[in-house]
């Protein structure tokens, strides 16, 4: 079994809860994250929360869609995690550390099998790229997000 994944942690000059807002605004991920192509909610918990989505992703080597389970332990942290799709296997969880009330310590990690075909695809150089792609790219992309003048 192959796996995948990594971490990555920005500092954002943004309170701990619009981060964590935005992260939660599922429907708007393919704006700043740019593997995610589309984001479709399938089911909402009780509190009105994205709790199950369908994604559909760009991994250099294939494009794939699962379907993600989503929890919550607000405002620090979203868990994810795959239900079922494309992937065999796949965890992601995003972290919001406040360090001050307009700074926050973002941290994104991921961990993902691909399964033996999409494995024997991503060799060499791509696994790095893939491996950025999905693990250090949303931190920034998150940051971009919320720093950019709209």
């Amino acid at each position: 079994m192959t796996r995948f994944g990594g971490e990555s942690s920005v500092e954002v000059a943004a309170p701990a809860a619009a981060c964590f807002e935005l992260v939660c605004d599922t429907p708007r991920t393919p704006e700043w994250q740019r593997a995610i192509r589309a984001v479709e909610v399938l089911e909402l918990d009780s509190a009105g929360r994205t709790s199950l989505v369908r994604a559909r992703i760009d991994a250099l080597v294939a494009q794939i869609e699962l379907d993600l389970r989503l929890s919550y332990e607000e405002p620090r942290r979203l868990h994810m995690w795959r239900e079922q799709g494309d992937l065999k296997d796949l965890t992601a969880a995003w972290t919001f550390e406040e360090l001050s009330d307009d700074r926050t310590r973002v941290a994104f990690e991921t961990e993902f099998d691909p399964g033996r075909v999409m494995s024997a695809l991503a060799r060499g150089p791509l696994i790095a790229k893939l491996e950025k792609l999905l693990a250090v790219q949303p931190t920034r992309g998150l940051r971009e997000a919320l720093e950019s003048p709209r």
